[in-house]
């Protein structure tokens, strides 16, 4: 049974020894943007790593992993380099916020104590200036650049062509409405991220096939959709990741987060300490807590989304009342009866104020009915109208539709209700 349903067995130790000793290293974008989160310490230990991996011909990435890399590379600069600044930030507002918020406190001296705060935190701020000084300037000079460029020199993959991406638009489109790895969890994002993780797992099983190597994948961050997990620990890839290698490439494929990547590499040659993969874990575990912050605002925003008056009904809605409101007041206004002309002006009032609230606000039942029956509302004067006659045929159509395009949009909003 093992050997008809190997992605769900876990490799032995010699298999895993074969495994490291064969196969290529293949590296993901966090991976190499972590190099300007950790220390300089832990950077120089991870790229003799790297070099060891290089000298031994199994250092590779593939071309969409370069491409988000140069992409990124920028924000993550910035990113540490703009944190001082906010750092700083909080510690003049700390200053300031006691006084100013208990500024009449009866019972204790709010100068006295604002004075030993300053103080306090005068070593703190001192402590960020001094770091501010020290970062690296990456901008003007960028040593980690200069490094993976040395390393990964000859060792990119290719780009796919105009031709190549479409194909895999397509083909993802198909995958995510499965559910079939990886990338379906990136289907919220825009149309030019969200196929990022498919491509760059369609480049691997490329180099896969040309070089006849086993893959080891090393991820700066762990990406949902490509782990087995039970009760919160990651188990192997997933068995469907394994098996679409192995079917395709005939070779083994695994994943290791970059901490446990480090520590494995571990040598006579390459001494690495717990405090160096340590750096490397909390890093790691701070990305993807980031990036299940990010989900979840995503997600909320959907929510967000999905639970308002969807804007296409509700510019429908403003050109059919405007449309209406010009035909009954303006066009034909000599033709009609308008004994009712004040309270029809105060339902087309009232009804454009509450589509006003149903584009920028949550879906409200109760805003939704006010709505509705001030259209109806409006459907009967208009019914009163063209039952009073006094008015030409093609009034009279242009009137009749209109009551039937208010009321199959009625019957649209009712499903929010």
């Amino acid at each position: 049974m093992k050997n008809t349903f190997r992605e769900y067995h876990q490799y032995t130790a010699e298999e895993f020894k074969e495994l490291w000793g064969n196969c290529l290293f293949v590296f993901d974008t966090n991976a190499l943007l972590n190099m300007y989160r950790y220390s300089r310490k832990t950077v120089n230990v991870y790229f003799e790593v790297l070099t060891d991996l290089k000298n031994r011909n199994q250092l590779w990435i593939p071309y969409q992993v370069g491409y988000e890399f140069y992409e990124n590379r920028i924000n993550v600069i910035t990113e540490y380099e703009e944190s001082y600044d906010e750092i700083s930030s909080l510690l003049e507002n700390a200053k300031n916020e006691i006084e100013t918020k208990y500024k009449d406190h009866p019972f204790l001296d709010l100068k006295d104590i604002n004075r030993k705060v300053k103080e306090g935190l005068s070593s703190a701020e001192a402590t960020v200036k001094d770091a501010k000084i020290k970062h690296p300037k990456w901008l003007e000079n960028d040593e980690v650049l200069e490094k993976l460029n040395e390393l990964f020199e000859k060792s990119v993959g290719s780009d796919y062509d105009n031709e190549r991406m479409c194909e895999i638009i397509k083909e993802g489109a198909e995958r995510y409405s499965k559910n079939i790895p990886p990338g379906f969890k990136d289907n919220k994002k825009p149309d030019n991220k969200k196929y990022g993780d498919l491509v760059l797992w369609y480049q691997i099983i490329d180099k896969a096939i040309e070089s006849k190597k086993p893959i080891i994948f090393v991820s700066g961050d762990v990406k949902e959709d490509w782990w087995l997990e039970k009760n919160g620990k990651r188990l192997m890839p997933l068995p469907q990741l394994k098996k679409e290698m192995y079917e395709k490439a005939n070779v083994d494929f695994h994943i290791y987060t970059a901490d446990r990547f480090l520590k494995l590499s571990e040598s006579e040659k390459t001494k690495i300490d717990e405090k160096t993969i340590s750096e490397v874990r909390k890093i790691r575990q701070l990305e993807e807590k980031r990036e299940m912050l990010r989900r979840r605002e995503l997600l909320k925003k959907e929510r967000e989304y999905s639970s308002r008056v969807p804007e296409k009904y509700v510019i429908e809605y403003s050109h059919l009342l405007e449309n209406l409101k010009i035909l009954i007041f303006e066009d034909c206004h000599s033709e009609m009866n308008m004994r009712f002309k004040d309270d029809l002006e105060n339902l087309f009032f009232k009804s454009n104020k509450l589509l006003g609230k149903l584009t920028h606000e949550y879906l409200d039942r109760d805003l939704i009915q006010r709505f509705l029956m001030y259209n109806q509302d409006i459907s009967y004067f208009i019914q009163d109208i063209v039952q009073s006659g006094g008015i030409s045929s093609r009034v009279h159509d242009r009137l009749i539709g209109y009551i039937n395009r208010l009321e199959n949009m009625n019957h649209k909003l009712e499903r929010y209700m």
